[in-house]
């Protein structure tokens, strides 16, 4: 099965991309139970605005979807940084993966479509599409916004996703 890829990342306490690894033919049924965890008036999810008790409802939400979480972590949020695991979820996602959907950072659209262009040609996957996206565009990037949030956070947190969360190397 074809597998679909969501990535947000997260620049406190360092710089952290989450690569979110979902089968294609589970990804409507994981928008409509992430909308559906939506307050009124709510267009996305945000894991730094939401209480305590509702990132254990999302985190526990997600973890039910059976999905694996890739992360790629460096010490500094440097365009260096960004470029490494923007490369690095490009060569993990090669022969696998058929999109690679991105939250897209204004300050770094240039610089991220020049990254992902070269890594598709070094990695020989041309048949890998790739967006960068506003969140609010599709419901799965909340999923790495919230493991990137709860891994950098720690603790029990952490432990809440550890079951489906792996660090990889740049």
């Amino acid at each position: 099965m074809p597998i679909h890829v969501f990535v947000d990342e997260t620049k406190s306490r360092g710089f952290l991309m989450a690569a979110a690894r979902c089968e294609a033919g589970d990804v409507a049924v994981h928008r409509k139970a992430l909308r559906a965890l939506l307050l009124p008036g709510q267009e996305r999810l945000h894991f730094r605005h939401e209480t305590d008790a509702r990132r254990k409802k999302i985190i526990k939400v997600i973890s039910g979807f059976h999905i694996l979480v890739d992360l790629y972590y460096a010490d500094r949020d440097t365009a260096i940084s960004r470029r490494r695991c923007l490369e690095a979820i490009v060569r993990d996602a090669a022969g696998t993966a058929e999109l690679l959907r991105i939250e897209r950072d204004e300050s770094t659209i240039d610089h991220d479509k020049q990254v992902l262009h070269a890594a598709v040609e070094r990695h020989g996957c041309f048949d890998l599409r790739w967006e960068l996206l506003v969140p609010k565009a599709d419901p799965l990037l909340w999923i790495p916004d919230a493991i990137a949030w709860a891994w950098m956070h720690g603790g029990n947190w952490r432990r809440l996703v550890a079951a489906f969360s792996q660090l990889r190397d740049l």
